[in-house]
């Protein structure tokens, strides 16, 4: 399969996993998110290798929670994307691909986890491409808030999923229509 119909194909497939509800369908985004944004060479920097276009993601502004007294748990859970944040609390911001895996999402016990160790966590602890055991600070935490925290039914990082892979197909689609034509 050539590098432009997988990556097609894999934005299709996070798309309809968006969809469902089920845990292990959601789960499998993270091995997809791990493949267009974070492998060695990721699929999204292979196929605009020729097109050249600037990828930016836009994302809610609002970072950790600075000011006392600072939570034990803070999440921004459906707040990064500025299209489902709460109106007053939305700011926001484009970021490319490097910041964008940089961005504190969750805040448990004064250790702060950004989306690329959820991306990994979900990947290579939970299951996504294969299931181990936490070996990080960050992997423990995220194996424990999955454990004790949920939010309309799925667990912290299930559901944080769904959002960032909301802002990852809308600072794709470009892209993906340029591939598709």
């Amino acid at each position: 399969m050539e590098k432009s119909q997988l990556f097609i194909k894999t934005i299709e497939d996070i798309e309809r996993r968006l969809t469902s509800h089920d845990e292990y369908e959601i789960l499998m985004i993270a091995g997809l998110l791990r493949k267009l944004l974070l492998d060695g060479n990721p699929l999204m920097n292979q196929v605009n290798q020729e097109k050249r276009l600037k990828i930016a993601f836009t994302v809610n502004d609002r970072g950790v929670p600075q000011t006392p007294p600072i939570p034990i748990f803070w999440s921004i859970e459906d707040g990064i994307d500025p299209e489902t944040s709460v109106p007053h609390l939305c700011n926001p911001k484009e970021v490319n691909k490097d910041d964008f895996l940089k961005i504190p999402i969750i805040l448990f016990n004064g250790r702060i986890l950004t989306i690329k160790d959820l991306i990994l966590h979900m990947a290579h602890v939970e299951g996504a491409i294969h299931q181990g055991m936490p070996k990080s600070d960050e992997e423990k935490v995220l194996k424990e808030l999955g454990q004790t925290l949920g939010i309309g039914g799925l667990p912290t990082g299930i559901r944080l999923l769904k959002a960032i892979s909301r802002v990852v197909l809308k600072g794709l689609q470009q892209l993906k229509n340029d591939i598709a034509n």
